[in-house]
């Protein structure tokens, strides 16, 4: 390996059982469940692959907007992220849009720039930015 690469690794675990689509995530001895919706003749008990996609791209963008802020001493209050997941199966393009808004509205304009480029590059936003390997493999 590359000695300047810096490799992160996060492991998830997904589990289907008999239950028609219910799926329990886990990870660090949490759990979320995940499933589809009604519309497709599920159960809709938890968030949709595509919700918890770009829940985890909203998180990661309000997280790390605090995280400036608090090292920033900015006073924002509530930070809220919308996050819009357009899949064009078409032409294979996925759109992601995030819509953020502050409860402080006296934020001066050159620091909205700032927190412009500090969203962007929220650690999630990189990720999906930039080129994506999936390895698939099946275990004995």
């Amino acid at each position: 390996m590359d000695s300047t690469k810096k490799l992160i690794t996060y492991e998830v675990a997904a589990s289907i059982g008999a239950v028609n689509y219910i799926t329990s995530i886990t990870a660090n001895g949490k759990e979320i469940i995940g499933d589809e919706p009604q519309s497709v003749g599920r159960q809709d008990t938890g968030f949709n692959p595509y919700e918890l996609l770009a829940s985890s791209l909203g998180m990661c963008t309000v997280a790390t907007l605090k995280m400036y802020a608090d090292r920033k001493g900015f006073n924002l209050g509530r930070i809220d992220v919308k996050v819009e997941l357009e899949h064009n199966t078409t032409d294979k393009v996925a759109t992601f849009r995030k819509s953020i808004s502050f409860e402080n509205k006296d934020i001066a304009q050159k620091d909205l720039k700032r927190l412009m480029v500090i969203a962007e590059a929220c650690p999630v936003n990189k990720i999906l930015s930039n080129e994506i390997l999936i390895e698939t493999t099946f275990e004995d």
